[in-house]
């Protein structure tokens, strides 16, 4: 379902547990989630966050069976 909400940098950095200067690295290195700037803004739609969000608890499962094979 497209959500048309937005968060800023600072919402986003909260949410994630991580610095606004993280978030504004990943930003310049393309990493992390993708943004739109609006005027001096960066805004992170709730969708993207979502689907980063679930990508990393996607990594962490994964990571957990590799450790219990061994």
């Amino acid at each position: 379902m497209k959500n048309d909400s937005y968060l800023t940098t600072k919402q986003l950095a909260k949410r994630l547990e991580v610095s606004t200067r993280t978030l504004e690295r990943w930003r310049s290195k393309g990493r992390g989630i993708r943004c739109t700037i609006w005027g001096n803004k960066a805004l992170y739609s709730i969708d993207d966050v979502e689907a980063f969000e679930d990508s990393k608890v996607q990594q962490a499962k994964v990571n957990v069976s590799k450790k219990r094979r061994h």
